[in-house]
């Protein structure tokens, strides 16, 4: 990004955010350098190259980079392997910010879309719970004591390394954040964290003017190196002559994985507490620390990588762009060099009051209460990913969550990835067992046991057509229950969408899907008028059976069609009768007409559908909320005639055969205005008055409904529930 580009997305926010990161930042560069063994000095050139270089060429807006808590076990490894050699630790550094160039070059970025979101929550929380331990010594002003010595040590002791006046001012200042960020002040552009860290050093220097037991004591307060006046004995560089130990490269490739999978997670933590919700390019974050380490290695810093910390007070204080970390960077430079004894005024404890507060946000009770509302599944990989880390360490915390996560996930293709469904389709009941997309080992075991409950003389298909890929042992376990299992209990076995994936297999016909001749033969026409009812139920439960409609087409059209029934329906939009029954291609003879009127060609239609075709049943099916009937209402009730409708020269021939219901209801009911039941009562007629013109009009049908050979039945559809009430 060009200067031009950062000066027009400078804000003010920045400016400040930049100025709480760089307090935040300086005692942990100081802290972390200590904790891994490396000179004093290391820590804090991390951070200014963080800062500057990786601040430069980051994507990110949030993220800081700098040295982090969880290389520390790394670091300590290396410097002991070699023989706490700083020097050559750092050719490690340097080639391992070439690797994290390869790594973002060739695109290894996306291995953090993998990491499952309540996995990085519980880093964050980690995180959190960390801070909070290690800080709340600095914050009573017990600086020379770890945590685990607090609770260890005599009661004298404790008291005689008791700073009053620091525990006095890390009181302070964290009362003051709390009650600045839930006062109206907090919409004003100073964050509170930086007013406490400025009251908080004036607070002491007034102390120590004045000389007062108070005053801070110098443990408690920031220590930091003078470079200007001995340089030569605070800066350290790259022994080169060590580029012969396999123990650099080994290293190298161990700091280097370790260091993008924590930049990884962090730079996507950062962007979930983002408040504008960027994305961060992963791959451009990879290189960038690349950059930053090779930099920090060559002058003498730590390994640098996001920084979750810094960038959550980045995100708190109100940082809008990545002008902020920079800000930090430059700080951190100028500190070093001119700000020393400035610096060195200002209490751990107002800083560690700091951390605190950003701990408990990291680590806020509403974040437990969220994921245990969401289940077991969210919540045990998150508290285990928490403990882990307590327990372990970073890296190690993270990759027991992983694993934790995934076996939630292989439990769930144990049980879930085969699905099992008991059709009952035209030619009796099938079981049907669905494959998922990925079909892997994973899934041979729920295969095996819904193989297992197919009883003897059963249909069966196996489904394959939803799926990318079929691992062949599962096709094996499939290929043996064909040639032995299924034969021995004579299961009517068909495969289906495996020919796509495997050439030695032809996918079965399935004419089970479609009516056939002998099918049609076969049925009563009760039987139909069941088979009708059945299937508008599985459409009103939304268990449609599932087709291979492409097949229906190819062998409806090489054997002909033999359907079972005729409907005679409307031309609504949301009436399509194929859908309503649950029928396949080949199945249904399909009238419509508005207003489901049977005319002379509707006649012919149907008489060639049962007799010409053998249909069993004719349907005739009215709809509520029909505009035509409700249209023919209306002219009764405003006293109308059909002609007066001139915008629709045509309607007459629609509404006219309506009218007959109309006013058979209108005599009966006598309604006065529009209603449901008048519109409902003139459906229903209207769908009595059709059968009996088909009857009265067609000696054909006539005939053939006394000898039994069809039925002919009425139904009304309900458009807002799906269901086909099928009338006396």
């Amino acid at each position: 990004m060009s200067v031009l580009n950062l000066k027009n997305r400078f804000y003010l926010k920045d400016l400040l955010s930049g100025v709480v990161v760089f307090l935040v930042a300086l005692p942990l560069c100081l802290g972390i350098a200590l904790a891994s063994g490396a000179p004093i000095i290391s820590g804090i050139i991390a951070g200014i190259v963080g800062g500057i270089i990786v601040g430069l060429l980051s994507g990110s807006h949030i993220s800081v980079a700098g040295p982090a808590a969880g290389l520390t076990a790394v670091i300590l490894v290396q410097l002991e392997q070699l023989g706490g050699n700083y020097a050559a630790f750092l050719l490690c550094i340097i080639f391992a910010g070439v690797l994290q160039i390869l790594f973002g070059l060739f695109k290894l970025g996306f291995f953090a879309n993998f990491i499952p979101n309540n996995v990085i929550l519980g880093l964050l929380a980690a995180i959190g719970v960390i801070l909070i331990a290690t800080q709340l010594p600095y914050l009573f002003g017990l600086s020379a004591f770890s945590w685990k010595q607090v609770w260890t040590s005599t009661p004298d002791a404790f008291l005689q390394r008791f700073d009053e006046g620091a525990a006095l001012i890390g009181l302070l200042s964290l009362f003051l954040i709390l009650a600045w960020d839930s006062s109206p002040l907090k919409k004003l552009a100073l964050p509170s964290a930086l007013i406490a860290v400025v009251l908080a050093a004036v607070l002491n220097f007034i102390l120590v003017s004045m000389g007062s037991a108070w005053a801070v004591q110098i443990d408690n307060l920031i220590q930091l190196p003078n470079i200007l006046q001995a340089p030569e004995k605070v800066l350290i560089f790259p022994d080169f002559s060590y580029l012969a130990e396999p123990m650099i490269y080994t290293g190298a490739i161990t700091l280097a994985v370790v260091a993008s999978l924590e930049t990884l997670l962090n730079l996507e933590a950062a962007d979930k507490i983002d408040p504008q919700k960027r994305s961060s390019p992963p791959n451009r974050e990879l290189w960038a620390q690349g950059t930053g380490n090779i930099v920090s290695g060559l002058i003498g810093g730590m390994p640098v990588t996001s920084v979750i910390v810094r960038s959550s007070v980045n995100a708190n204080t109100g940082a809008r762009s990545k002008c902020s970390t920079i800000i930090h960077g430059v700080l951190l430079l100028l500190a070093v060099l001119f700000f020393v004894p400035l610096m060195n005024m200002i209490p751990l404890s107002a800083l560690a009051a700091i951390l605190i507060v950003t701990g408990f946000k990291l680590t806020h009770p509403k974040l437990f209460k969220q994921l245990y509302q969401k289940g077991w599944k969210q919540f045990l990989p998150f508290i285990i990913t928490l403990v882990a880390i307590l327990l372990t360490d970073l890296l190690m915390g993270i990759l027991i969550g992983l694993f934790t996560s995934s076996a939630f996930i292989l439990y769930g293709n144990f049980n879930k990835g085969i699905r099992v469904y008991r059709e009952k389709r035209l030619h009796g009941v099938v079981t049907r067992i669905e494959l998922p997309s990925q079909v892997t080992f994973l899934n041979r075991s729920a295969l095996i046991s819904a193989l297992e409950h197919v009883h003897k003389n059963q249909q069966l298909i196996i489904d394959a057509t939803q799926c990318d890929s079929i691992d062949p042992d599962i096709y094996q376990v499939i290929q043996d229950y064909q040639s032995e299992t299924a034969i021995k209990r004579q299961v009517n076995l068909k495969l289906v969408g495996f020919k796509q994936h495997y050439q030695d297999v032809d996918d079965a016909v399935l004419d089970i899907d479609i009516s056939t001749h002998d099918l049609q033969q076969k049925l009563s026409p009760q039987q139909v008028v069941n088979l009708l009812k059945e299937g508008n139920e599985r459409f009103v439960k939304n268990e449609r059976l599932q087709r291979d409609i492409y097949r229906q087409i190819r062998v409806t059209a090489d054997e002909g069609q033999h359907p079972i029934a005729a409907v005679l329906g409307c031309m609504d939009s949301r009436a399509p009768t194929e859908m309503i029954f649950d029928v396949g291609i080949g199945d249904l003879f399909s009238l419509r007409i508005a207003g489901n009127i049977a005319g002379q060609k509707v006649l012919g239609s149907l008489e060639f559908a049962c007799k010409a075709k053998g249909s069993k049943v004719i349907v005739v099916l009215g709809h509520t909320d029909c505009g035509a009937v409700t249209s023919a209402c209306q002219l009764r009730l405003e006293q109308k005639q059909i002609s007066d409708v001139k915008e629709m020269p045509h309607i007459q021939y629609v509404l006219g055969p309506l009218m007959h219901s109309v006013n058979s209801v209108y005599d009966i009911m006598q309604p006065r205005e529009l209603g449901n039941a008048f519109i409902s009562q003139v459906t229903a007629m209207n769908v009595h008055y059709n059968i009996q013109y088909i009857i009265n009009n067609s000696s054909v049908l006539k005939d053939m409904v006394e000898r039994g050979e069809i039925v002919v039945v009425g139904a009304i559809y309900d458009v807002k529930t799906g269901h086909v009430q099928f009338l006396d």
